[in-house]
């Protein structure tokens, strides 16, 4: 058989095999940018629900203190009560996508009370994204304390 035959004879079923792949929707910045922006309105209102989507089942949530936690221990955390965050002032800076993964930085101003005790934190942050189930969701998040950013005034 010669190889144009073969060609003509196999793409009708390439194109049948590839045409899910084509078709399914993989999430942009924009999206990704608002997955962010979402798990921070989310934590502030302590809606666990959303911060249940957003967040993956095998997040590593790495906070500025260097603990670690899994996805279920910090939603338990702002379930119980434990974590209040009090007002979150985020900015996302850059969003690099890589196929099916987002890299999110940015830096966020938190007040927060951690069993009974308030702080106020000026964060960067880096998070990774994932696209799974149609949707974005944070698999991985790293904070560091920084001093928060002077206003500067034009002469």
């Amino acid at each position: 058989m010669r190889p144009l035959n073969v060609m003509r004879r196999l793409l009708p079923l390439i194109a049948l095999l590839a045409a899910p792949l084509a078709a399914a929707p993989r999430g942009d910045e924009a999206a990704a940018r608002a997955t962010i922006l979402q798990r921070f309105e989310a934590a502030l209102h302590a809606d666990v629900a959303t911060l249940d989507r957003l967040l993956a089942d095998d997040l590593e949530y790495c906070n500025f203190r260097g603990t670690c936690q899994t996805k279920n221990e910090y939603i338990g955390e702002v379930r119980s009560g434990v974590l209040k965050y009090r007002s979150i002032e985020p900015v996302v800076d850059r969003v690099k996508l890589y196929a099916d993964t987002a890299t999110v930085l940015g830096r966020v101003s938190v007040t927060a009370v951690r069993s009974g005790e308030e702080r106020s934190v000026h964060l960067l942050y880096a998070g990774v994204l994932a696209w799974r189930d149609d949707r974005w969701q944070l698999t991985t998040w790293a904070s560091t304390i920084i001093e928060p950013q002077a206003e500067t005034k034009s002469k």
